[in-house]
């Protein structure tokens, strides 16, 4: 009778043990289940109100995760371990995955929201110099009386006041540049105020101009407010890309039509140096490459006055990060039409041309950052000079976004938007470009893209609204013409 006792009492404790490991397993296949279930949820929620994706694909998505977890958690509850496993694998895969997908979403989410943007005020930043001849060697207290400025400075007026706040002086306001810089290389001012891109455009063009006679006694920094979306056009719109080097002169100038009723893209690219009518200023023409220093706006509302359109939005690439943006992607491949050897040197900040020159064979290599710079910068090599740079920037930009959607560069995601960031500015709206990805990846096969571009006649004229003569191109009508009569078309 012991020994059938002590069997018994054995035989209870191992049913206690069992029912404790049963109920062990039960709490962690419900906490299991429950996680599995919040995470499915929220990887719906995400892709509900982020609206990255088309309908279609957010319903395929959401069934897709819901069935796995109702496979995995119904596996989960059968008796057989093998069947218990693989509902085990199942709800872990899908934990991992809607987990990843979740992230992936609103990481890309916050950096839409960064980039582009639904306010109505945004700043812009100006640079201005106070300068003084070298010879004097002057400090930044020295700075009083008169300052010598030309009229017209952008934002002059804001500058001075600033100015002021710091230092007393008075404005001497010159109409002619060149007058302006004869008196202060004559000693007759002894501090000139000029804003920093027209500090490189002067000094880039002037042979009396060098920036070695000269000392920057004191920087800072005028911010302006502007508008934004005067326009909200989302079905049709113009886009005006403009590309800045180091000293804010746009190198790059394209006009990007958008009809998203009828699934067409039309890019009109448009010579650097064109020379038109710069908007405000009583019919005075520029070249394209100068006129930002006239305003952050004065390129796109001046092509759309020129081309006879609205142009709704802009973007502002920065062609300088260019360098830092490929060099973290790992270099890009660029397919070249022609054998050649850059005019610029592989350099960076700095128009002077001293030094490596790059030299680059018909077909296909691998570029770093600064050589996909100095690509982008060149023309002359190319018998289609400036039309030639224009398509050699487009291919780089496409190869920079194919690099970007490799394996190796996801892994870093964040890191990936953060530096893609920093190569451009945009007024943009962020439901813009959802919209019109989410149609692309519903009708990727109705969008069609045409390219067109206008050219004209080199010569040699005033810019800056000044005396100065630097080159410029005169536009050839016929094909202007040509180009708004297709800007309105792809609009209808």
């Amino acid at each position: 009778m012991i020994k059938y006792a002590h069997w018994g009492e054995k035989m209870n404790s191992k049913n206690k043990e069992s029912k404790i490991k049963e109920k062990k397993f039960l709490c962690k296949k419900n906490i299991l289940s429950l996680l599995c279930f919040l995470v499915t949820i929220i990887f719906i929620v995400a892709l509900v109100f982020i609206d990255l994706l088309p309908s279609k694909y957010v319903f395929l998505f959401s069934v897709i995760s819901i069935l796995i977890d109702i496979i995995g958690i119904s596996l989960l509850n059968v008796r057989k371990s093998v069947l218990k496993i693989i509902g085990i694998i199942l709800i872990f895969l899908s934990i991992i995955i809607n987990g990843f997908g979740t992230y992936y979403l609103s990481t890309t989410d916050r950096f839409m929201k960064k980039s582009f943007t639904s306010s109505k005020k945004d700043y812009q930043n100006n640079t201005y110099y106070v300068l003084s001849l070298s010879s004097k060697n002057r400090k930044k207290d020295d700075i009083s009386s008169e300052v010598s400025a030309y009229s017209e400075t952008v934002y002059l007026d804001k500058a001075i006041k600033k100015l002021n706040k710091k230092y007393k002086v008075e404005k001497k306001e010159y109409q002619d540049i060149d007058s302006m810089f004869d008196n202060f290389n004559s000693e007759i001012d002894s501090f000139l105020l000029i804003e920093k891109s027209s500090y490189d455009i002067v000094s880039s063009i002037s042979d009396k101009i060098n920036k070695d006679n000269y000392d920057i006694l004191y920087q800072f920094d005028v911010f302006t407010e502007k508008d934004l979306n005067r326009n909200r056009n989302i079905e049709k719109f113009n886009v005006y890309i403009g590309g800045t080097d180091f000293a804010g002169l746009m190198d790059f100038n394209m006009i990007v039509t958008v009809n998203t009723a009828t699934h067409k893209v039309l890019l009109t690219s448009i010579p650097r140096d064109y020379y038109i009518e710069v908007i405000g200023k009583d019919g005075r023409r520029d070249k394209l490459s100068f006129m930002k220093v006239h305003g952050i706006d004065t390129n796109k509302d001046s092509l759309a006055n020129f081309f006879d359109t609205n142009i709704d939005y802009s973007v502002i690439v920065d062609t300088n990060s260019l360098v830092d943006v490929v060099d973290y992607v790992g270099g890009i491949d660029f397919c070249s039409d022609y054998n050649f050897t850059t005019t610029h040197a592989l350099v960076r900040d700095t128009y002077v041309d001293i030094g490596k020159k790059l030299t680059i064979h018909k077909g296909c290599q691998h570029l770093n950052g600064i050589e996909t710079l100095t690509v982008a910068r060149e023309r002359i090599a190319f018998p289609g000079s400036d039309q030639a740079r224009q398509e050699n920037c487009q291919k780089i930009i496409l190869s920079i976004f194919k690099k970007i959607a490799s394996p190796d560069t996801m892994l870093h995601y964040n890191r990936t938007l953060n530096t893609l960031s920093s190569l451009y500015e945009t007024n943009i709206p962020k439901e813009i470009v959802t919209n019109i990805a989410k149609d692309v990846l519903s009708n990727s096969d109705d969008w069609k893209v045409e390219t067109q571009a206008v050219s004209g006649e080199d010569g040699k004229d005033k810019v800056y609204l000044s005396n100065l003569i630097d080159w410029v191109m005169y536009p050839n009508m016929d094909t202007v013409d040509a180009a708004k009569i297709k800007i309105k078309e792809t609009l209808e």
